[in-house]
């Protein structure tokens, strides 16, 4: 393993998206250059470091919320989080997928997705949280 491919594995493992340790191309540090395949290991890597961090968000945002006593509220709420994750996760996909059956239905999440979502936004517009 090269050391350039090694230090973008270690700063997709401690989160250091972004960083020199994480760049493809010329390795800001040390004035080397990463092959072709070694990049794409890397974007690979980044890719699911950026999928992991939305269902992370996900997690965080949903654990986070405050419970309004109304169960159906409670519910739109959630759902609303989850689908979100899903429309970010999807747009990761599109952004650095390469199966044309996996675009295509990451394409299709994030139409379905982004439905669903606007119908629970309208849902909780219209009926608040009653504290049933």
């Amino acid at each position: 393993m090269s050391i350039s491919l090694f230090s973008g594995v270690f700063a997709v493992l401690i989160g250091v998206s972004g960083s020199a340790l994480a760049q493809t191309g010329e390795h800001a540090q040390h004035g080397t250059t990463t092959s072709g395949a070694a990049a794409g290991a890397q974007q690979h890597e980044m890719a699911g470091h950026e999928m992991m961090q939305t269902m992370q968000e996900m997690h965080q945002k949903m654990s986070a919320m405050q419970m309004t006593g109304d169960p159906d509220h409670n519910f739109a709420m959630m759902m609303r989080a989850h689908h979100q994750a899903g429309v970010d996760m999807a747009n990761a996909e599109i952004k650095n997928g390469k199966d044309k059956q996996m675009l295509q239905a990451a394409k299709k999440v994030v139409a379905d997705q982004t439905k669903e979502i606007k119908k629970l936004d309208q849902w909780m517009e219209k009926h608040k949280a009653s504290g049933k």
